[in-house]
């Protein structure tokens, strides 16, 4: 099973890497994204895509949550 290297998204500076987050929690959440997909396609088990939709949702909402904050 495909695990992120959470070291690197507690410790690398956000500039870093072809994405640009605003975040270090941004970051965490679409490599959760990322690595629960290839999980998913992997075994292609109803369980593991669950756990893409649940991490793409959780992704999704925090976007959300962060672009209401800048519009206040």
């Amino acid at each position: 099973m495909i695990e992120p290297n959470w070291d690197y998204f507690i410790n690398a500076s956000l500039d870093e890497g072809v994405i640009r987050f605003e975040t270090k929690t941004e970051r965490a959440l679409h490599a959760k994204v990322i690595a629960s997909e290839a999980n998913w396609m992997e075994c292609q088990s109803s369980e593991r895509l669950i756990k893409w939709w649940e991490a793409r949702k959780d992704l999704e909402a925090f976007q959300e949550g962060r672009r209401l904050n800048r519009n206040q």
